[in-house]
């Protein structure tokens, strides 16, 4: 049987030169997955999107975000993952000596000048590419998360697999809960990442202090936890979720400007010990219901099986379609106006004939005609 091909290390090039882009793509291409991004804004928002990027290559002087911006925003992430990506500074013939040596200052990994070759530009992404796998390859047998010494991804599954197989042969029950803390971004770009993560570090000590010896805790993202309870039914699930939060909301972090609280959203799965599940259809359970709290501006804690009503978007009618509403009227064509415009038409339409009707009596009164003359 033949092996699956290996994937391509993902690497991010950041220019405002589309030449310089394009450049990059054709001499990477057959050996990487080629991320484009013409400023450090939109540089920055796909390293937020895309974990797998393993090198970023950026230029300096660009609009919006530019180079030196965008290296101090991954330096100081609160993801590791992004803090310790290489970063490799396409430097041009007008950069001093001085900037490059402020911006190696400011954490980048290598330079690379303008107009470079395909064997510099190659060379570069192999040795940085290697290394960034060696890393994220080290982590991952770890098995810690070295902010909080929680489980990582990657250990939750594996020992939450011999939980779920357990709960299975024996018939009993296990719940996966999912935390997200609320705002966490907001806090970081406020705050800045020494206070970030002490958020993170309190948090996961409050996970420790609360959970059993037999549960698994684990961090999962920048500010996501989980969970594993193993012989615990949704009642019980419901207990410890009020338990976690209650110890959670009691934190206050003193920023020496103003004092920050933390409060979790909250999405959890108990299902019936005979339901037919693997263990990763468990883990989405939890994490569709996390997702619904933190969409909900009334749940702050959803379980899998609950429904909760989902707030539609308030309707937006603009003057355009008013006018194109009344055209169709003109027209005859009434089967052609939207449903939802139609209450708003037959409340225009009744305030311009009672103002038609008032126009109308006014005018009679000002100029009767011949027969009211006559009366």
């Amino acid at each position: 049987m033949s092996e699956l091909p290996a994937e391509k290390p993902e690497v991010l090039v950041v220019d405002d030169s589309k030449v310089i882009r394009l450049a990059a793509r054709k001499m990477l291409g057959t050996e990487y997955t080629i991320n484009l991004a013409e400023d450090g804004l939109v540089g920055w928002k796909m390293l937020q999107e895309n974990s797998t990027i393993s090198v970023v290559f950026t230029d300096l002087s660009m609009p919006n975000m530019n180079g030196m911006e965008l290296l101090e925003n991954i330096r100081s992430s609160s993801s590791d993952q992004i803090a310790n990506l290489p970063v490799i500074i396409m430097t041009g013939a007008d950069d001093t000596d001085t900037v490059k040596q402020q911006v190696f200052d400011a954490g980048a990994t290598d330079f690379i000048t303008k107009p470079f070759e395909s064997i510099d530009l190659l060379s570069r992404a192999k040795a940085y590419a290697r290394l960034s796998r060696k890393v994220v390859e080290l982590e991952k047998k770890t098995g810690y998360d070295k902010l909080t010494g929680l489980y990582n991804a990657n250990l939750l599954v594996e020992q939450g697999s011999k939980a779920f197989s357990f709960a299975g042969r024996h018939k009993l029950f296990i719940s996966v809960i999912y935390f997200e803390i609320q705002g966490f971004q907001n806090c970081f770009l406020t705050h800045g990442k020494k206070i970030a993560q002490r958020i993170i570090v309190a948090v996961g000590k409050r996970l420790q202090e609360v959970m059993r010896e037999e549960d698994i805790a684990a961090r999962l993202g920048v500010a996501k936890y989980a969970l594993i309870l193993p012989m615990t039914n949704k009642q019980k699930t419901e207990i410890v979720i009020e338990r976690v939060c209650e110890s959670i909301n009691n934190l206050v972090f003193d920023t020496g400007k103003e004092k920050v609280r933390v409060t979790f959203k909250t999405g959890y799965a108990s299902p019936d010990f005979n339901e037919e599940l693997e263990f990763n259809e468990l883990l989405d359970q939890a994490d569709d219901a996390l997702q619904r709290a933190i969409t909900s501006s009334t749940e702050s804690v959803v379980c899998f099986d609950d429904e909760i009503d989902v707030e539609e978007p308030p309707l937006v009618i603009t003057e355009q379609d008013i006018e194109q509403a009344f055209i169709h009227i003109l027209e005859g064509n009434f089967y052609q106006i939207p449903e939802q415009h139609l209450s708003t038409m037959v409340s225009r339409l009744s305030s311009f004939m009672q103002y038609a009707d008032n126009q109308l009596t006014v005018d009679d009164a000002k100029n009767p005609t011949e027969k009211n003359i006559a009366i």
